[in-house]
């Protein structure tokens, strides 16, 4: 279950059916997918899509629920390989979500037992077609973070600091304050920071809350 409110469209929700698999090719390598059936959602109520000079990265998402119920939400190889000691490295492609597929790594510096992790990331991404099948759209581009992951030892809360471009081509900055309960349900609030100014019609400052509770919480 997506949920979404506190925008000018009030509250949205999208209620998904979603199959998924993996397949290891071998200790440090795997395929993995998930088709994905919208049972039931009031996305038609999103409406408001503010005024831009940015390409358009993530408020086309009513055109992908209104063109197909069923999509292919993700269907990528994945692969892992520990470059040495506190030294670690992922690379992977494929259809990555709803709206983007391409290619992709991270480089990760996490010493053992220590409350400081680095990452670096880089993906080229290329926007998929509406029905999300197979077909792509013409819109691609270059996106990537190096960050830093604190565990701030303060009531297991963890912050996350990325500096980097963006879909839309932006260029700025993420704080991300979380913390996972033993439960598996996360809450965490987010701020950005980027150079879109004017072009964005909400200006280049986004911020939000998140909460994630996952069902199994809920059983026995």
């Amino acid at each position: 279950l997506d949920q979404n409110f506190g925008g000018p469209d009030g509250y949205l929700y999208r209620l998904m059916v979603v199959l998924s698999a993996e397949y290891r090719t071998d200790a440090n390598g795997w395929f993995s997918g998930e088709l994905a059936w919208t049972a039931l959602d009031n996305l038609d109520n999103y409406e408001y899509i503010a005024d831009s000079e940015l390409p358009r990265v993530r408020t086309f998402i009513g055109d992908y629920l209104a063109e197909s119920s069923l999509g292919v939400e993700n269907l990528q190889y994945t692969r892992t390989a520990r470059l040495g000691d506190d030294w670690y490295a992922m690379g992977y492609g494929g259809l990555l979500e709803m709206m983007f597929a391409g290619a992709g790594g991270e480089l990760l510096y996490r010493p053992f037992n220590s409350p400081l992790a680095l990452g670096v990331d880089a993906n080229w991404v290329r926007q998929r077609d509406f029905d999300q099948g197979f077909g792509l759209r013409d819109y691609d581009t270059w996106t990537g973070h190096a960050t830093a992951y604190v565990d701030t030892g303060l009531e297991d809360i963890l912050a996350q600091l990325s500096v980097g471009r963006y879909l839309a081509g932006d260029v700025g900055t993420t704080l991300d304050l979380s913390r996972e309960f033993d439960s598996g349900v996360r809450v965490g609030a987010w701020g950005t920071w980027t150079d879109a100014d004017e072009d964005f019609g909400e200006g280049g400052f986004d911020k939000g809350l998140d909460l994630s509770i996952p069902f199994d919480a809920l059983f026995t």
